[in-house]
């Protein structure tokens, strides 16, 4: 463990967050506390507030970095990908992707533990940022085709798609092998699972259509 002297500016905000990830992973947002988190850290119990106020600002931090890092990998993909239907799968892909590679800050960044952002500027901008490469895309695809849905429109629908396919790709299990009474829905997730791009390539054409 770190004592505290060993902690360079933002070192230990960093070291919090990453703290906080593996302990929600493990025993849930409602156990979280700061002072637990500082005992882990080797640090006073006081320090972690001088990073995060109260335990709600570090769910925000949380989130907030789960939308750079979605931020990040959906600019790459939107950049690598100037073909417009590939890239439409590819940024599906992605979503879904980070999902499975980031469970603890995804469900905080759409879940219901942080409301809707309005005391946080900063999560209020890492969001939209976020948002801002589909909304491209979107629009791109309404301008090729004079489709007659407005932006905002076409967003609600793939986005709630695939937000939804992730979802279930992260909560719901398909290694066990499926009873009677749950065969069909974790066989359409396992769907999701082996045939993502077929799913997202049905989505992009119906779009279009």
């Amino acid at each position: 463990m770190k004592s505290r002297s060993k902690y360079h500016h933002g070192e230990l905000r960093s070291a919090l967050v990453s703290l906080a990830v593996t302990e929600i992973a493990r025993a849930g947002v409602e156990k979280l506390s700061l002072r637990s988190l500082a005992r882990q850290a080797g640090v006073s119990p006081t320090a972690p507030f001088r990073h995060f106020p109260d335990k709600q600002t570090l769910l925000a931090g949380i989130a907030i970095e789960g939308f750079e890092e979605l931020a990040r990998r959906l600019t790459e993909t939107s950049e690598s990908n100037p073909d417009i239907e590939e890239r439409f799968i590819e940024l599906g892909t992605t979503y879904v992707g980070f999902a499975q590679d980031f469970p603890v800050h995804y469900q905080l960044m759409f879940g219901a533990v942080l409301g809707d952002f309005s005391t946080s500027k900063e999560l209020q901008e890492a969001a939209a940022s976020s948002y801002a490469v589909l909304d491209a895309t979107l629009a791109e695809m309404k301008h090729s085709q004079s489709l007659d849905h407005d932006v905002a429109t076409l967003g609600g629908l793939v986005w709630s798609s695939v937000h939804g396919m992730a979802s279930l790709v992260i909560n719901v299990p398909t290694a066990s092998v499926p009873t009677v009474a749950n065969a069909a829905p974790r066989q359409a997730v396992k769907s999701i699972h082996e045939n993502m791009r077929v799913s997202l390539k049905m989505m992009y054409r119906g779009v279009m259509r």
